[in-house]
């Protein structure tokens, strides 16, 4: 597979993870009716639409203290993307 392929799969994962976090914001909303998990999804929302790389990160803030497991999906992302970054800057 060549490496230019590996961005749009890339991209629908971090999608994927976006929307998995917009479902968990509302059903934290709707279950506590705290302002701050309705915040958090409309920004996300907006985000998502407005300017891609933040919506990931508004994700992983909202999972920080709430699902270990989805806190560290969401590190593991922006460290691939971070190494990718690092190593497509000194092959070129």
């Amino acid at each position: 597979m060549q490496p230019y392929m590996l961005l749009p799969l890339y991209l629908l994962i971090l999608l994927v993870y976006v929307i998995i976090s917009l479902i968990d914001m509302w059903k934290s909303y709707t279950a506590t009716s705290n302002s701050s998990d309705f915040l958090f999804f409309i920004l996300t929302l907006v985000a998502l639409f407005a300017g891609f790389l933040l919506a990931p990160i508004l994700s992983l803030l909202f999972h920080w203290k709430r699902n270990r497991l989805k806190r560290n999906i969401g590190l593991v992302l922006f460290f691939i993307l971070i190494i990718t970054y690092i190593v497509r800057f000194f092959i070129s």
